[in-house]
């Protein structure tokens, strides 16, 4: 059912007041009661980096006095910098995303006969090393949080999961979806059993390929590009057998042009570059010159471009992604201190998470919806959400006022690239 802005205002308020007192007492956070309790810590940082994401300790504590508290820029970063503001606000975060927000996703483009679109990916930020122990190193050393995200580009309805740098996507990944939705994801992603589970729960994919890939005829195996290399068309659409597990899918094929296949040339050549004791098969050169999915949609539910406009909708969650980062500031920080940077890190995972409540009900039913300059507008009335937080009238009043402004955020049409709104009304018949 999608969220009202009255059941959006309890969320907030329950979240933002009962939930982070509960929490900071709960997690050491808060010894005894006083002015600067969970609930104004956490709305101090909160609403002071929706306001100004880049803000100083001193912005910050005018942040502070807006929920009554007076402190101290000194007294402030004390408690920014401590493992138990890390245990707080992370466990905050968590108890946040256990609440449901939801637009009404009704839609008359190619996505209005799923029930959902999920599209998976995940965002990594570096971390002092410190926390190497807890978030473990990368390749490179580095200590990482793997923000592991499922995000339904349908309904809006948004969800986090946390990893190690390190760990691979593949077994973090979501397969418990409802029946009849959409699943992308990334070719990090791809495994036979997720996709036979995926089948079984009635859900609906589109994949890429990898490149070593090979499927059946008859009793033998034949690998991609060797099945390509005698392609006399552009365009391959055919029911296949992929992989020694012999899952019944459907391939297609497209050849891309001669520009996009050198870029992807150079790029593989460089990335063999890099890695040690790798060496460069010739296969995978000569796939650079195709597009390869799989899918268990059939052709009467999706044509070959209408795959192809699906696989490009993949790309909104990396756009997800660099709205965290360019807007929101969420991987930089004005401070060497490691917990203090790990608390800054949290509350801007609740940030994001509120701001995309926000739009969930403010422009999600707006094909054309600009997010960027939703957020950017959104910084203008953060004391005024804070303000009003505390009473549930005034509250809801509030967001009754702000929300029709962030629904008129638009992206222009673009005849060169066109955007994803007008790919997705240009398939529907």
């Amino acid at each position: 059912m999608p969220t009202t802005i009255q059941q959006l205002s309890e969320i907030l308020q329950t979240v933002f007041i009962k939930d982070a007192k509960e929490i900071g007492r709960s997690s050491g956070f808060i010894q005894r009661e006083r002015k600067l309790n969970g609930a104004s810590f956490a709305q101090s940082l909160i609403f002071g980096w929706q306001a100004n994401p880049e803000a100083s300790l001193e912005d910050l504590c005018q942040s502070a006095r807006v929920c009554g508290v007076e402190i101290s820029p000194q007294g402030l970063q004390e408690r920014l910098n401590s493992p138990e503001a890390n245990a707080f606000l992370y466990q905050l975060l968590m108890r946040a995303l256990g609440y449901v927000v939801e637009a009404h996703g009704e839609r008359r483009d190619l996505l209005a006969q799923f029930n959902g679109v999920y599209i998976q990916d995940s965002s990594k930020i570096e971390l002092p090393a410190l926390f190497e122990r807890e978030w473990q190193a990368n390749k490179s050393g580095q200590a990482s949080l793997k923000v592991q995200t499922v995000y339904d580009y349908q309904q809006g309805r948004l969800d986090m999961a946390f990893a190690a740098g390190r760990r691979h996507d593949c077994p973090l990944q979501t397969v418990t979806l409802p029946a009849g939705s959409l699943r992308l994801a990334d070719i990090g992603y791809f495994k036979i059993e997720v996709f036979e589970q995926l089948n079984a729960g009635g859900v609906f994919w589109v994949s890429r390929v990898p490149a070593r890939a090979g499927f059946w005829t008859g009793e033998q195996v034949i690998h991609l590009a060797t099945w390509l290399q005698d392609a006399q068309e552009d365009i391959l659409d055919q029911v296949v057998e992929l992989t020694a597990q012999r899952l019944k899918c459907r391939l297609i094929a497209f050849r891309v042009p001669d520009t996009v296949a050198n870029q992807r040339a150079d790029r593989v050549r460089a990335e063999a570059k890099d890695r040690t004791n790798s060496q460069l098969q010739p296969e995978t050169l000569a796939l650079c010159q195709w597009t390869i999915l799989i899918t268990n949609l059939d052709p009467d539910q999706a044509t070959v471009n209408e795959i192809r406009c699906l696989l490009r909708l993949r790309w909104q969650i990396e756009l997800l992604f660099k709205l965290w980062k360019d807007e929101l500031s969420l991987d930089t920080w004005r401070s060497e201190q490691p917990h203090r940077i790990l608390s800054e890190v949290y509350a801007k995972l609740l940030l994001a998470l509120f701001q995309h409540w926000l739009f969930v009900l403010s422009c999600w039913d707006t094909p054309n919806r600009s997010l960027v300059k939703a957020s950017r507008l959104l910084r203008k009335h953060a004391f005024h959400i804070l303000s009003a937080l505390s009473h549930f009238k005034t509250l809801c009043h509030c967001l009754q006022s702000i929300l029709p402004t962030l629904s008129r955020c638009h992206v222009q049409k673009r005849k060169a690239r066109p955007a994803a709104f007008q790919l997705l009304a240009r398939t529907f018949p």
